[in-house]
């Protein structure tokens, strides 16, 4: 029997690769026989170098740079067979970087990225991909375009990972849907979108690029729409990063996945990681099953394509200590050796 075991990170608790070696371990401890194939996964935003690094090697390059605020700072990519760069909009621009007020709202740039951009060109990278999850900014990219604006980048291909569909402007543009959860009030947000209305409009017209066509050009405040207009396209996160590490090939020969995240609901099915290694288990008739921390009543598509979901909680603790890494693991090991003992009950291929 295999199992392939890839899960997302619980943010603020544990790593992609200490759920997936807590996993692996109970199972191993449980039924020596079965082989496990793990995989360190990310769905576009943090962990997402991560976990091509553990699977694809590679080195880590540093940089000097700036950060959002503009304050100096070295950041670092990923460069692989001396042709990929992988970089994470959050190692420069993360909001994690800063405590989101209106004043950092206006000022935040995505500048510095600029500079790992520049640096992965000078090193002869052919392909650029920046995941976009995580930021602090909410600039429209033009951070970015101005550091960029000197330089040709035709020759290479550059992909944005984005784990959200939103447009540019508008109702579902950058600025009225992520602003308020990087400091923005009602006034500021208002400002903000009609800039961008208006940016759409001037490319559309210079350029002849709907930026309101294309979903994901509003993802990291407006990053998306900044590499559109470098000559790069917009992927799911997961889709990429499944692609380069190889995960259907494995779950081509697996006969169960475990995958999960944090908190699951309803909108896990909009490209998060569970949902993604969900749906290649249904291409090869390979049932998944879910565990994450908190799981919600309203899973929607979610129950369609996982053969079960089980939060790791064991008893009633407050928040904090629930999220504490220790607690986690061994909740998710305890977890998997009774989940993996009801899967195998009446099954040879298990002992």
């Amino acid at each position: 029997m295999k199992v392939v075991v890839a899960i997302d990170s619980f943010k603020g608790s544990a790593t992609s690769a200490e759920l997936n070696q807590a996993v692996k371990t109970a199972i191993l401890s449980t039924f020596p026989k079965i082989k496990v194939a793990t995989f360190e996964i990310a769905d576009g935003g943090e962990g997402s170098v991560s976990a091509l690094q553990s699977g694809l090697e590679g080195k880590l390059i540093n940089v000097k740079t700036v950060d959002l605020m503009q304050r100096p700072m070295q950041a670092s990519y990923l460069l692989i067979d001396e042709r990929l760069a992988v970089i994470e909009a959050a190692e420069v621009v993360g909001i994690d970087k800063i405590k989101p007020n209106e004043k950092t709202i206006k000022e935040a740039t995505t500048f510095g990225l600029g500079a790992l951009f520049l640096d992965a060109k000078k090193r002869g990278a052919t392909e650029i991909i920046l995941s976009l999850g995580g930021s602090g900014t909410s600039d429209g990219g033009l951070g970015l375009l101005e550091a960029l604006e000197a330089e040709d980048f035709s020759e290479i291909k550059i992909t944005g990972l984005a784990d959200v569909t939103n447009v540019y402007a508008g109702a579902e543009g950058y600025a009225k849907v992520f602003g308020k959860q990087k400091g923005g009030t009602a006034e500021i947000l208002e400002q903000q979108d009609r800039a961008a209305q208006a940016f759409v409009q001037k490319i559309k017209k210079e350029r002849k690029i709907d930026l309101q066509k294309i979903p994901g050009t509003g993802a990291a405040g407006g990053l998306g729409g900044a590499l559109i207009l470098l000559g790069g396209t917009l992927e799911p996160g997961f889709n990429k990063i499944a692609e380069l590490l190889k995960i259907e090939e494995a779950i081509k020969t697996a006969d169960l996945i475990i995958t999960g995240e944090g908190q699951m609901d309803f909108q896990t099915a909009k490209g998060k990681v569970p949902f993604g290694m969900a749906k290649l288990g249904a291409k090869y008739h390979v049932p998944t099953i879910a565990f994450c921390g908190s799981l919600s009543e309203d899973l929607g598509e979610m129950n369609k394509v996982l053969l079960a979901s089980y939060s790791i909680q064991r008893k009633v603790l407050p928040l904090a200590k629930a999220m504490e890494k220790e607690v986690t693991l061994k909740n998710i090991e305890v977890l998997t050796k009774n989940v993996l003992k009801t899967w195998c009950s009446g099954q040879n291929d298990c002992q």
